[in-house]
């Protein structure tokens, strides 16, 4: 890449489907395994009785549960989750009195594509690819001082990435990244960005141009690893960005948001070290032939304490967040998928 598209990628930070490295082959497993794994979860949440079962599974191997204490707890993980899914009915009425007609169309299809519009830890890659792009034109605006009117076409140049970019990723997850050549895409992708940073550069002033060659010099350094992949941005650079887009005009109001935003993204950060440590772990059990049933049953009990801990964490971190900010801020938080 030059170093101008080297920047752009960085800002938006990229595609990690494209970002991995590795020969094309194991990346193409690695999305996979991934999607796999984000539309489970997405069904689970949506079966709450298939959830409710396997929470009590959960507790049998962590306690040693008897048959009738599991379906006591199963029962109690049912009615919870009843409760829970009508409080969150009630604040989604809440929500929508407060939207206007067009705003309900969009809320509504959240609501009923979650896998498409949500951002989970290691979750889905269009809700993923709508963080990294939210904000970028704003970014830009403060950084080289663009007019209403250049900011406005620079917006429409960004929102017409956005939208090719979607629609490819979409169809390649449709087709389960089957046959994909990696290569192929990736250079597409590279173009793109390219395109784009010369589209941006015909609408800037020459003090402009020259603002935003500093710009691409000062996100460059260190941002990329030995592979050259983009890193990902930290949980302090994610949050500046979510709260620029929340428009909080009180100084203090504004840390306060962002303080609980940046523990949601460590949390979140957390959560998917713990995934991948406990993958690395999973895979060394499998290998050592010599650990009897109990031996293997423990190993997993740890593996799963440790990452509920981390989920814990996070869930916490989002309730407090939630406790911070007002209803219509709780809202752009849910599209950009820092809140569920």
């Amino acid at each position: 890449m030059t170093a101008m598209m080297t920047a752009i990628a960085t800002i938006l930070a990229a595609l990690p489907v494209f970002a991995q490295d590795g020969d094309g082959e194991s990346r193409e497993r690695e999305t996979r395994r991934r999607v796999q794994q984000s539309e489970e979860r997405i069904r689970i949440a949506q079966d709450p009785e298939r959830q409710a079962e396997q929470r009590a599974k959960f507790l049998k191997e962590q306690l040693g549960l008897s048959d009738e204490q599991v379906q006591k707890a199963t029962e109690i993980y049912k009615q919870s989750r009843e409760a829970e899914q009508k409080l969150e009915k009630d604040r989604q009425g809440k929500l929508r009195e407060i939207l206007t007609d067009d705003q309900k169309k969009k809320y509504d299809d959240m609501i009923e594509n979650p896998g498409r519009a949500a951002a989970r830890p290691g979750g889905g890659l269009l809700g993923g690819f709508d963080r990294m792009m939210d904000g970028w034109a704003d970014t830009l605006k403060k950084e080289l001082g663009l007019s209403d009117e250049a900011f406005e076409k620079v917006k429409t140049i960004v929102e017409d990435f956005r939208k090719k970019t979607q629609e490819r990723i979409e169809k390649l997850r449709q087709d389960g990244f089957q046959g994909m050549n990696w290569q192929e895409e990736m250079q597409k992708f590279q173009d793109g960005l390219k395109e784009i940073g010369e589209k941006i550069k015909e609408h800037l002033t020459p003090e402009q141009k020259e603002k935003f060659d500093k710009l691409v010099e000062r996100l460059q350094p260190g941002r990329f690893g030995p592979q050259g992949g983009p890193q990902r941005q930290s949980p302090e650079e994610r949050a500046g960005r979510v709260v620029d887009a929340l428009k909080i005009e009180d100084s203090k109001d504004q840390a306060a948001v962002k303080a609980a935003v940046v523990k949601v993204f460590e949390a979140e950060q957390a959560l998917r070290e713990a995934d991948r440590e406990s993958r690395g772990k999973i895979e060394e059990l499998n290998k050592d032939s010599s650990l009897t049933d109990e031996q293997v049953t423990a190993k997993l009990n740890e593996i799963r304490s440790a990452r509920l801990e981390k989920d814990k964490a996070h869930k916490s971190a989002q309730k407090d967040l939630r406790d911070v900010v007002s209803a219509r801020q709780e809202l752009e938080l849910i599209r950009q998928g820092v809140l569920r």
